[in-house]
């Protein structure tokens, strides 16, 4: 468990399944998200969650479910997949969402912001990346705010709803 000004972050437990499958349900609120898988059932939402759970014991990521310090119902998730082990360090992937009722308040950025200094400080991450769809404008606000840098554009990389889309790549570094 780590803690921000207003958040707590914490691991996944068994009791947050019903909030967990709400999360994962909501399809147009994870519109831009393509390497999430969306749950269509309580049973698929459990099998995700503790695919979570285990993930975080064996290292294989850091997923995290956001609260609001206080109250222990899930507003989001942030974490990061580790993609890469190198002899200096490990390299992940970050991503993150958060419920429509709590959006544009900054919790992201903070959540995201804190985890970053978890990976590069107690981790041993040396490396992680993030990416978007162009069109993605919130998690590109993030992105920035949090310290990430623009390392790529691909044109027409990802099928999304029909068409070929462009995605932004970015990346930072420990210090």
């Amino acid at each position: 468990m780590i803690e921000t000004e207003r958040l707590v972050l914490r691991t996944y437990e068994e009791s947050d399944l019903p909030e967990y499958c709400k999360m994962l349900s909501d399809r147009e609120n994870l519109y831009y998200i393509n390497d999430i898988i969306i749950v269509d059932s309580l049973e698929e939402a459990r099998q995700s969650l503790h695919e979570a759970i285990e993930f975080f014991k064996t290292g294989q990521a850091r997923r995290f479910a956001v609260t609001l310090k206080g109250d222990s119902t899930l507003i989001g998730s942030v974490g990061y997949d580790i993609t890469e082990t190198t002899p200096i360090g490990r390299i992940g992937h970050m991503g993150w969402f958060i419920v429509p009722e709590h959006q544009g308040r900054g919790y992201i950025t903070e959540a995201a912001k804190r985890v970053l200094a978890f990976a590069f400080q107690e981790d041993n991450c040396i490396r992680i990346t993030t990416g978007c769809h162009a069109e993605n404008i919130p998690s590109r606000k993030v992105m920035a705010k949090v310290g990430f840098q623009q390392e790529a554009t691909k044109i027409k990389a990802v099928w999304h709803d029909g068409e070929m889309k462009d995605r932004l790549e970015f990346a930072i570094n420990k210090h």
